[in-house]
């Protein structure tokens, strides 16, 4: 057997007469793997045509696939020329159990491989055993690990409804990124969810080969019992392509030509199931939903408030869980004290990817009697998933001590009979009016009222000024609708910035207004102006409601490419960068009319 140079082995494959049956055939590299491992699946196509198929893989179940490069062999033997490509597969287990890899075909073979039977194990089972080999055959060659992959887990697989689950996405890369890359978070439905930032980066060694790789993680709170689906996340993202190495292929050279061609890829997980158990019975009354541990803790900033002053009873509650579902604490039902309307805030701690931190409750209070008034211990029921079992967080009781305050400054008293040892200050009655009316004051109301329809100008105000209140709210409540209506002007101010800059800073100006063409684009779209092109922005322009015109569209190209070009050839653009900043103020403004026609 004698192997031969590619060139020389054109010239023999052209001068061959006689084809043979194409044979295909496939093995793994071992029939048993860990759910946290991957094995290599070898495809050999075989035969001696001058140009041999590829072969056609079905869908595996239970696998994710992964292209891992091919290798090819020419021989003599005997004076007969035999030509194989091995194709090399990466195969990644998504769940445990015994699969097959279905048979697999090319064209023109006379038969398909047989079917392979494999097993996966769970991460806790031990080293899976290599498949056995067949003496008859050589090993096949080590594939490399897929150069970009994602996946998608949770820190716990059960728990209880409103007790937190960790999901984390980690995007792995061991080739050049082109762009930035665009991250999809899954859809959920039957959760609350907390974002646990910042965004990890890191390196690892997987499978001998070096990756980066970029986590994110969620925090998950699922508001209902049963199986929770939790949908795949996505990357989106754009890697060198491959040049194709295969010289018997007839485009090798259109290939070689466009290997510097960005490859966009679209990466996926697989769905996640979270299975949530309801609350155990024996709620207390009180009870909530909050899961998770508490401690409570109250303070009062004015203990010795005069009656009618008032005092601000705070109380913190403290812990790990959905801290801001914590509810306002009871009142106490004490007629010597009068309790104003709460206010709540609520510091969210996202350390060690738990949430947890602190929700803080303030209480203006006010003694209407004077004396020692005690204010009972503040309680809030709370679910522990360790234990399985309700708890409480409990305040320490506090003491007010209020001092008699001077006649006509209290908000009134109650009857000494409602709070026994304690003494009566005043009567809760007031004069609506102390002195009788000057006629000055008579005089101007008397006036006011003959005006007649005139008294309808204050209430048109009014309408008036309610119908703009409820118009700033409406938009507010549209923030991608806010968005698409200030595109312009965003875009405008960004081109007067670039007009300003002197002739020496042609290739800042020329970003600038790079910035102010993707910025429109992607404000009319909805869409984050990072990564986004000309061939997506010109599409989503396309099936807008009311699209731009065909003529305007072309425009927007020839200007899009006249930016790109100022900014990183700025040597081979002509004009200044004022007259070009003007020329994209009026295509955009010319969009923006034909978007609203």
């Amino acid at each position: 057997m004698s192997i031969i140079p590619a060139a020389a082995a054109a010239v023999l494959l052209s001068c061959a007469c006689a084809e043979a049956a194409v044979t295909v055939s496939a093995e793994i590299n071992r029939a048993r793997v860990s759910a946290n491992d991957q094995l290599v699946l070898s495809v050999t196509i075989s035969g001696d045509q001058a140009s041999l198929p590829a072969p056609q893989l079905p869908p595996i179940q239970g696998f994710s696939l992964y292209e891992s490069g091919r290798s090819q062999n020419l021989s003599f033997i005997n004076g007969k020329m035999t030509a194989s490509i091995i194709y090399t597969y990466v195969l990644a287990p998504r769940s445990t159990g015994k699969f097959k890899i279905p048979p697999i075909h090319a064209p023109g073979a006379e038969r398909a491989t047989d079917p392979i039977d494999i097993e996966v194990l769970n991460e806790q089972s031990p080293q899976a055993v290599p498949a056995p080999t067949n003496p008859a055959r050589a090993a096949p060659r080590a594939a490399r690990s897929p150069d970009v992959f994602i996946t998608a887990s949770l820190d716990k697989t059960r728990v209880f409804v409103n007790q937190q689950a960790t999901l984390s996405v980690r995007f792995y890369y061991a080739t050049r990124l082109l762009g930035d890359s665009h991250y999809e978070a899954p859809k959920l439905s039957g959760f609350l969810t907390e974002d646990l930032p910042p965004v990890r980066e890191g390196t690892t060694e997987i499978n001998g080969r070096f990756y980066h790789f970029s986590e994110i993680k969620s925090a998950l709170f699922p508001v209902q019992a049963g199986k929770l689906k939790i949908g795949p996340a996505a990357v989106r993202c754009q890697v060198a392509r491959a040049p194709g190495a295969d010289p018997f292929e007839t485009d090798f050279f259109d290939r070689l030509l466009s290997m510097s061609a960005p490859q966009s890829l679209t990466l996926t997980t697989e769905p996640l199931t979270l299975d949530v158990d309801a609350l155990p019975e024996g709620k207390p009354e009180d009870f909530t939903g909050v899961v998770g541990k508490l401690s409570a803790s109250a303070e009062m900033d004015h203990p010795d408030a005069k009656v009618g002053e008032a005092a601000t009873l705070v109380v913190k509650v403290s812990g790990t869980g959905n801290i801001k579902s914590v509810p306002e604490p009871k009142r106490p039902n004490l007629p010597s004290v009068r309790f104003f309307s709460s206010e709540n805030s609520a510091n969210v701690d996202r350390t060690g990817d738990r949430i947890g931190g602190t929700k803080t409750f303030r209480t203006v209070l006010m003694p209407r009697v004077s004396g020692e008034i005690r204010l009972p211990p503040v309680e809030f029921s709370y679910f522990d998933a360790d234990t399985r079992s309700y708890l409480r967080a409990k305040t320490a009781s506090l003491v007010l001590r209020a001092a008699a305050g001077t006649a006509g400054s209290t908000a009134g008293a109650v009857l000494s009979q409602a709070a026994p040892g304690l003494t009566d200050i005043e009567a809760d009655i007031r004069y609506l009016k102390t002195r009788p009316e000057t006629a000055g004051i008579s005089a101007v109301l008397t006036a006011w009222a003959a005006l007649g329809p005139w008294h309808a100008l204050p209430a048109t105000a009014f309408l008036i000024a309610a119908a703009l209140a409820w118009r700033r709210r409406s938009l507010d409540l549209d923030p991608r609708g806010r968005r698409r209506r200030e595109a312009l002007r965003r875009a405008e101010d960004r081109l007067r910035q670039a007009s300003a800059l002197p002739a020496e800073q042609s290739a800042r100006a020329a970003a600038i207004v790079d910035e102010a063409l993707a910025g429109f684009v992607a404000d009319k779209l909805g869409v984050a102006a990072a990564g986004l092109t000309l061939k997506t922005s010109v599409e989503g322009l396309s099936s807008l409601p009311k699209p731009p015109s065909a003529q305007t569209l072309e425009k927007l190209k020839d200007a899009w490419g006249e930016a790109d070009l100022r900014r990183f050839a700025p040597g081979a653009a002509g004009g200044e960068s004022a007259l070009f900043a003007g020329e994209i103020a009026r295509l955009l403004k010319t969009l923006e009319r034909e978007m609203r026609r």
